[in-house]
């Protein structure tokens, strides 16, 4: 399949064998990545928790991501993030788009989606977006991918394994409560389908604060922080607390603790094993932070 364009329009690019189909529009490089990795992101998280997932995507990074009741609401919440990033994003959701989400996607800016179905009458509110160049994607809900990634880079051609670590409450610390445990979960989903350096933070289902592609650690926490201070302010003039946080990478200092305790994280999982993770580990207890050594770094470049 030949797309509209590369990484940038003065470069060309195909695809080969896809698994999702066009319904509409005309997809570039960088709504397949969009859409590939939004895709893994919502459909592990519905897996994990039996609940429809949605995630908004800007440049191959979630500006948010949540969980809810219907797959609408999912979206809303995702979107409800960080509205200012979410403008003209890229849209999965784990369940089959209905008339209820069309309506809300019908209101917003945004370049396209991906979704396993679509009901009737969906396609022709959502093709007619955007002067009816909006992007359609379905989903193949059967793919499985090989276990070898391969990627090229200057003639160089690399080959890992895919990661598909389980992420789940086992690898948490007992006494983080079930739904901070949740949060934690989900925010390491989160995690692993985020450019890094990556911090997530995670209140009531929703990444409320996505710090992504960061060089340095505590700007990631930072801006996390920022973002979930900036959602919170926009719905309650209470402080915020209760705020789960996940780092892709192990904390290297306590400053991170520090940034986290500002903005109301209560509980923090990172793959630790730093020569400070000590250190970590006590200022999170100084600071009644629950703290999780998940031994599992998420590292997505």
């Amino acid at each position: 399949m030949r797309l509209r364009y590369g990484m940038n329009p003065h470069q060309t690019a195909t695809i080969d064998t896809p698994p999702f189909t066009v319904v509409a529009g005309e997809p570039s490089y960088i709504n397949v990545l969009d859409a590939l990795t939004g895709w893994q992101l919502v459909r592990e998280a519905a897996e994990q928790f039996g609940v429809p997932a949605a995630a908004s995507y800007k440049h191959v990074s979630p500006a948010g991501a949540a969980l809810g009741e219907t797959v609408a609401a999912a979206y809303a919440r995702a979107r409800d993030a960080d509205p200012k990033s979410s403008y003209g994003d890229f849209v999965a959701v784990s369940h089959p788009v209905d008339l209820e989400l069309a309506a809300v996607l019908k209101r917003v800016v945004s370049d396209g989606i991906i979704a396993p179905g679509y009901d009737e009458g969906v396609v022709e509110i959502l093709a007619a977006k955007k002067r009816g160049t909006y992007l359609v994607l379905e989903a193949d809900p059967e793919f499985e991918p090989p276990a070898e990634e391969v990627r090229e880079l200057y003639g160089v051609r690399l080959t890992q394994t895919r990661d598909a670590q389980p992420l789940t409450r086992g690898m948490l610390s007992d006494e983080v409560p079930e739904e901070a445990a949740r949060d934690l979960v989900l925010g390491m989903i989160v995690a692993r389908y985020t450019q890094s350096n990556t911090v997530v933070m995670v209140k009531d289902a929703m990444a409320i604060g996505i710090g992504a592609g960061q060089q340095s650690r505590v700007d990631c926490t930072r801006l996390a922080g920022e973002k979930a201070a900036l959602w919170w302010a926009r719905h309650s003039a209470d402080p915020l607390t209760g705020v789960s946080m996940v780092s892709d990478g192990a904390l290297p200092f306590t400053d991170n603790v520090v940034e986290a305790q500002r903005y109301g994280v209560s509980h923090i999982a990172e793959p630790g094993g730093s020569i400070r993770s000590p250190e970590v580990a006590a200022a999170c207890a100084a600071a009644r932070i629950t703290w999780s050594e998940t031994g599992v770094r998420l590292f997505r470049h």
